[in-house]
């Protein structure tokens, strides 16, 4: 008998729907979207994130505007000009969207993510966006979110009163998705912190969604036979090698799999310009 392996999610070709469908939309606004990504350090992987959204932007119309604080470009920016920075984008009227991109190295990551206006929060990382979010009031899903709601979908599966875990280090991200899954799938959702005996809880997941940036950390061994299993996981193993947080062995058991590269990464990328080319048009309303 052959092999066993898990249904891959293709996040690429999901992607490309959704840029495609963008394109045409941005084409009928009055001006073009505009999205600011301030990048701190020299982190090789956070310079694949940045120019990964720059390409996308470019491929379908949104100006993109990139703030290079590190290496040869501005290596010893403070950490008030990096405000002053974020203040000037907050109130340029062709900007529609703020990044900072993370992690954030030397300053305080709070205070940066805290300057961005929330009304260009495209993120959703600013406590007033969270908030607004877990109460349901939210004008904007956050990116992130949004691609792993769109992975669910993809399988067309029936998930009302199934077992989902999410193993995250910490609630900030946690907690919001745990609540949109509830809501959109009708998912019971459990978070659990990657310690002592909680491969028990995994084993018992339906959906196992995993945000721990460690290659490879979750095991076969961990995982339920025909599960959902949705890799967040990005990490940079070679000059443009990525690795996810899941081992690759897990396909053998599992029912579905999003890879690394090529699953919840594009997808991300592209409700960041979804909600990039929707924040254009509020904006554009308003005026």
């Amino acid at each position: 008998m052959p092999k066993k392996t898990a249904q891959l999610i293709d996040g690429k070709v999901l992607a490309e729907k959704i840029l495609l469908e963008l394109k045409g939309k941005i084409t009928l606004l009055s001006r073009p979207p505009g999205l600011a990504v301030i990048l701190i350090g020299d982190d090789p992987a956070s310079h694949l994130y940045v120019n990964t959204k720059k390409k996308a932007c470019y491929k379908i119309g949104i100006e993109f505007h990139d703030y290079l604080c590190g290496g040869k470009c501005y290596p010893n920016a403070k950490e008030t000009e990096i405000i002053e920075m974020i203040d000037f984008l907050n109130n340029d009227p062709t900007i529609d969207g703020v990044i900072v991109q993370l992690p954030i190295p030397k300053f305080d990551p709070a205070k940066i993510i805290n300057q961005i206006d929330p009304k260009k929060d495209v993120d959703g990382f600013h406590p007033k966006n969270r908030e607004d979010f877990l109460a349901g009031k939210a004008r904007l899903v956050p990116p992130l979110i949004a691609a792993i709601n769109a992975a669910l979908n993809e399988t067309k599966e029936e998930l009302k009163g199934k077992q989902a875990i999410i193993v995250a280090k910490n609630e900030i991200f946690g907690e919001p998705l745990k609540i949109e899954l509830e809501k959109t799938k009708g998912l019971k959702v459990k978070i659990v912190k990657p310690q002592k005996g909680f491969e028990e809880e995994t084993k018992k997941a339906d959906v196992l969604i995993v945000v721990l940036g460690q290659k490879h950390f979750i095991k076969k061994s961990m995982v339920k036979a025909d599960a959902i299993v949705i890799d967040v996981g990005t990490n940079l193993v070679g000059p443009k090698k990525w690795a996810g947080d899941v081992d690759p062995d897990v396909a053998q058991l599992a029912g579905w799999l999003t890879p690394v590269p090529g699953g919840i990464g594009p997808l991300t990328v592209a409700y960041l310009l979804k909600n990039t080319f929707e924040l254009a048009k509020m904006n554009l309303n308003a005026s």
